[in-house]
């Protein structure tokens, strides 16, 4: 409700501008010109002539500032429209400038044609008129600028906020992401999610925020897959494969965002695999358990490839380069599994390990999964 009230005040002030810029511009380059020569003698043509004629003098001035209003408009629509100059603004700055001055000269030119042609006796020969018409021309001039950089300013005022509530929407639905969390707390311990998870991707989501809002948001909408998935099974005992591939394929994004290109997944599981089922989560920690035990750099990168195998199975496997440090693995990860698998069927996933590869294959259940 305050963003429509917000947008409808936003297009009043839009109209008040576009239907009062033109009587005070066409009034503020009268203002000027007075100002600079108030002796002209083009000033007692309105104490001479005629109401009709004033009139239709005054109405030429408000078409030709309409006109030049309506051209600045459709330059500013245009660039809206097709994205140009979106990060020049200098750029963006003197072209338009430039096209409504040249706009601005045509206009005054017909004015003067249009005049010469109904006032043919008018002559300006003399210095005084040419002074003038100098005048008139200049001031008109700097008043379309200045007119063209009105626009600027609010143009870029508007782009500017724009950008500030994208930015701010993006950080409440961060905000909004780690309250839920913190709500499913119980069920993300019930899954043995790595402690490091929550931190390491927030983490990452505020310093895009900062640098790359579009990378920002692909990030968030990847994040919050993966908790909604968390979410919604968190009661269920089994989901089928295909569910739990698209959650991977979804999870893999965030990975590769931290890890980049050193770490490779492929999958390659057969249609009738797919209509199977597996506990929730336990490909993305096979996934982070691999990721945690061992390097993966550019010239070593981490290969996780999981394929189908033979009697109803699907198999796990990376290749083995164990990181170099004293580190003391707690096993929370696999020994999770193996108890969801012993408590459901009583199946348990077989792990082998030798010196250039680690391997799980995982049984695939028959279990009727709540809908």
């Amino acid at each position: 409700m305050e963003n429509q009230e917000t947008t409808r005040s936003s297009l009043f002030w839009k109209r008040v501008f576009n239907w009062s810029g033109v009587p005070v511009s066409l009034a503020l380059a009268n203002f000027i010109q007075y100002l600079l020569n108030p002796k002209s003698s083009c000033w007692y043509f309105y104490v001479e002539a005629k109401w009709f004629e004033i009139g239709l003098n005054i109405a030429g001035g408000i078409l030709m500032y309409g006109i030049l209003f309506w051209i600045i408009r459709l330059i500013f629509g245009w660039i809206n429209q097709k994205n140009v100059f979106r990060n020049h603004m200098l750029l963006h700055f003197l072209i338009t400038t430039g096209v409504v001055i040249c706009c601005m000269f045509l206009l005054l030119y017909l004015e003067n044609v249009i005049y010469d042609w109904n006032y043919p006796q008018t002559s300006t020969d003399n210095q005084e008129n040419e002074q003038s018409l100098r005048s008139y021309l200049v001031v008109n001039v700097v008043v379309a600028a200045f007119v063209n950089s009105f626009y600027h300013s609010y143009y870029f005022f508007e782009q500017w906020k724009a950008k500030v509530i994208e930015s701010s929407k993006l950080e409440l639905f961060s905000h909004q992401l780690i309250e839920n969390a913190l709500q499913s707390e119980l069920q993300i311990l019930k899954l043995q999610l790595d402690p490091h998870f929550l931190f390491n991707n927030f983490s990452i989501l505020t310093q895009l925020i900062e640098t790359d809002k579009k990378a920002a948001q692909e990030f968030l909408a990847n994040l919050s897959k993966v908790y909604r998935y968390i979410l919604a099974t968190g009661k269920k005992d089994v989901v089928p494969l295909t569910e739990e591939l698209k959650f991977l394929e979804t999870y893999f994004h965030l990975i590769k965002i931290r890890h980049g290109e050193t770490i490779h997944l492929t999958a390659n599981i057969s249609d009738s695999d797919k209509r199977k089922g597996i506990p929730p989560v336990t490909l993305q920690l096979l996934l982070e358990n691999a990721i945690k035990h061992n390097i993966s750099t550019i010239k070593q990168p981490l290969n996780l490839t999981i394929e189908s195998a033979e009697d109803g199975k699907i198999v796990v496997k990376n290749n083995l380069q164990p990181i170099n440090i004293d580190y003391k693995s707690t096993g929370m990860g696999l020994k999770n599994i193996l108890e969801r698998y012993q408590l459901l069927e009583g199946k348990i996933p077989e792990i082998t390990k030798t010196a250039s590869s680690f391997e799980v294959k995982l049984p695939l259940l028959n279990v009727l999964v709540a809908q």
